[in-house]
């Protein structure tokens, strides 16, 4: 096993290129969440299937009756279970795609288990004749930003928030988007104006501090990582993250302390280890300087 005490050099003082912090705090966002998504399917997911789709086939379980299913829906989204809530809100829409709360619930979801593509499919047939839905086209944007479409999603989200002027997901999500298109000032600011409305949300915070972590601040990365994951219920990608911009500054024994918290632990001591080697590849540090210099400054 690494050992993750043996520091040879130590990196606190050397910023990490933008171009590298953009590159790993990206793929290591992306990885988390597929981990901790394939984690929660595991015991229920069928070879073939989405994790919404095997529980649709356990008929033996599942409730046939509308109010039923309905209520526990409900239930299963209220307590987080949200592979149970795919499943149940599924079957609704299955029964009715005009449904709009079955659709709008399943695709939320659809999207915490890390089903986007379906979720997408949901939302393009539920926002037909939504446009002056707010629920709805707040949904379809965060969908179209969670499938890669940022473009497509700000202009959504862009409408979702002249009806819900007073929704902070969305102005979260249009940072999300911002950050998407390399506009991280403007992301900034959209997480900043839904700080305003939920002050320490943890997962505001976190998208800020990724946001700062992508952009190459790292100072402002960690001190609002720290703070998101000082609350009680910030979430593993929370942690994660915070991992990650401590390991580019060189904190590599509190890094591997707060990856270990989520993952098991030779993925977490892995991790570490990879951007340490990463963080000591001359050749890397030069190429990326020279990407970064080749680049012109975001706003």
């Amino acid at each position: 096993m690494f050992d993750m005490n043996a520091n040879a050099t130590d990196f606190s003082a050397v910023p990490a290129p933008r171009a590298l912090c953009r590159t790993l705090m990206l793929a290591t966002a992306l990885t988390t969440t597929i981990m901790l998504a394939s984690c929660a399917t595991t015991d229920t997911a069928v070879k073939g299937d989405t994790p919404a789709q095997a529980l649709h086939t356990d008929n033996a379980k599942e409730p046939q009756n509308d109010n039923a299913l309905r209520e526990a829906a409900i239930t299963s989204t209220k307590s987080q279970d949200y592979v149970a809530a795919a499943a149940y809100w599924g079957s609704l829409y299955d029964k009715n795609e005009s449904d709009t709360e079955a659709a709008l619930n399943y695709s939320k979801a659809l999207r915490q288990i890390g089903s986007v593509a379906q979720a997408l499919t949901v939302m393009q047939n539920a926002q037909r004749g939504a446009s002056d839905n707010g629920d709805v086209m707040a949904e379809y944007g965060k969908v179209l930003a969670a499938t890669g479409h940022p473009d497509q999603a700000s202009a959504v989200l862009s409408r979702a928030f002249e009806l819900k002027p007073k929704d902070w997901t969305v102005l979260s999500a249009q940072g999300v988007t911002f950050d998407q298109l390399g506009r991280y000032k403007d992301a900034q600011a959209k997480y900043q104006a839904a700080l305003d409305i939920v002050p320490d949300n943890s997962n505001v915070l976190t998208n800020l501090g990724l946001s700062y972590a992508i952009e190459g601040n790292l100072d402002n990365a960690e001190s609002t990582l720290r703070k998101a994951v000082a609350n009680p219920r910030a979430s593993a990608s929370a942690r994660q993250n915070l991992a990650v911009v401590l390991a580019l500054q060189g904190k590599f024994d509190e890094a591997t302390r707060l990856a270990r918290a989520d993952l098991p632990l030779n993925v977490a001591d892995n991790n570490i280890a990879y951007l340490r080697d990463m963080l000591t590849q001359p050749a890397l540090w030069k190429q990326m300087e020279t990407l970064d210099q080749s680049k012109p400054a975001t706003n």
